[in-house]
């Protein structure tokens, strides 16, 4: 839905004055009412369990000012899904690691104190049925979070503080990918802090360039620690 462009509303052909159908102006609120009706509907339900007449409902306005507005299910879901927010959030404190830890924390409550985030996993499960749904959310929601991660950790390659040869792409799934893994499958959709300390640290030692004091110091590696120049797997990166 193009921002400052009512739903349903014509386009401008850019040749005559924009043609606005007759009778009283479209009240805004009713739209933001139905809007926000259906993602409660859509988070409680999932995109099945939806029917334009429980939107209807909870949004305060009879089925046929939705259908005016809009004709099916598909398209008011469609639309909805694309008002929701990115997420945002997250600190930059010039660390990769304390970073990296702050933003997937930023991730970690999104998931499971917003609306947003309780949509994700309704549509997931309908993902094959409506693929075009999941597709929206995705872009919306899921690639800027995605991108957030993929900047730190370009940064850090261009700064020399991890390998140049690192697989940004992949190393952001797994990221991204371990917290809505506890959260979703695991017993407890709360992840630990701790818990998201522990996957980055063990990420960034396999990632973190081998010389250097510089890019030691930045990642949060001191130059007196010795330990960092063992074998990855006996040590707990960074010191504590």
């Amino acid at each position: 839905m193009s921002a400052g462009r009512p739903p349903g509303s014509a386009r401008s052909t850019g040749t005559g004055p924009t043609f606005r159908p007759p009778g009283r102006p479209r009240d805004t609120r009713c739209d933001e009412a139905i809007i926000d009706a259906t993602l409660q509907a859509l988070a409680d339900s999932g995109f099945t369990g939806l029917s334009m007449e429980a939107v209807a409902a909870r949004a305060g306005v009879g089925k046929a000012t939705v259908y005016r507005r809009w004709p099916s299910k598909d398209v008011l879901v469609s639309d909805a899904l694309a008002t929701l927010a990115n997420v945002s959030g997250g600190v930059e404190t010039g660390s990769i690691r304390d970073d990296l830890v702050a933003w997937l924390n930023t991730v970690r409550r999104h998931n499971i104190q917003t609306l947003s985030g309780r949509i994700m996993p309704r549509l997931l499960a309908e993902k094959e049925a409506h693929p075009d749904l999941f597709e929206t959310y995705r872009e919306r929601v899921m690639a800027p979070a995605r991108e957030r991660v993929a900047t730190v950790l370009r940064g850090g390659i261009a700064s020399g503080e991890l390998c140049p040869d690192i697989d940004v792409e992949l190393i952001t799934d797994v990221l991204i990918g371990s917290v809505a893994y506890w959260q979703y499958t695991g017993r407890s959709s709360d992840v630990s802090g701790s818990r998201i300390v522990g996957v980055v640290d063990t990420i960034l030692r396999g990632i973190v360039a081998r010389s250097g004091s510089a890019a030691n110091a930045a990642a949060g590696v001191g130059p007196t620690d010795r330990r960092r120049q063992d074998p990855p797997g006996d040590v707990m990166w960074p010191p504590h």
